[in-house]
């Protein structure tokens, strides 16, 4: 059994060069920062996976930490696979969902 915090952010809407920026990400790729991980790639994100937990405890301590940072105006730190980390802006945070996740070691 796993559990997984995930956070909503506001949706930004369109941006007034995103589509500028696209086409410059895609032309560019290989030689612009972050390029090998995709993370400078337009549009922005709406949802970001917080963390994967064992059991429904550290999930609930995860929401806590959330709930902390979020009340002192803190930005949230999610750390991702390959060392990219994304700082999320207090104000930029929609909602926090928790839920049960089924994974494929789980099944067996």
């Amino acid at each position: 059994m796993a559990y997984s915090v995930m956070v909503w952010m506001v949706d930004p809407g369109m941006q007034v060069d995103e589509i500028e920026a696209t086409e410059i990400a895609y032309d560019e790729r290989d030689r612009a920062p972050g390029a090998s991980t995709g993370v400078n790639m337009p549009p922005a994100h709406t949802r970001m996976v917080y963390g994967v937990y064992e059991d429904q405890g550290d999930a609930e301590n995860a929401l806590t930490d959330i709930s902390d940072n979020l009340q002192q105006n803190a930005p949230l730190r999610l750390n991702q696979e390959g060392g990219v980390t994304f700082l999320i802006p207090a104000s930029r945070v929609h909602y926090v969902a928790c839920s049960y996740v089924e994974r494929p070691k789980d099944r067996s």
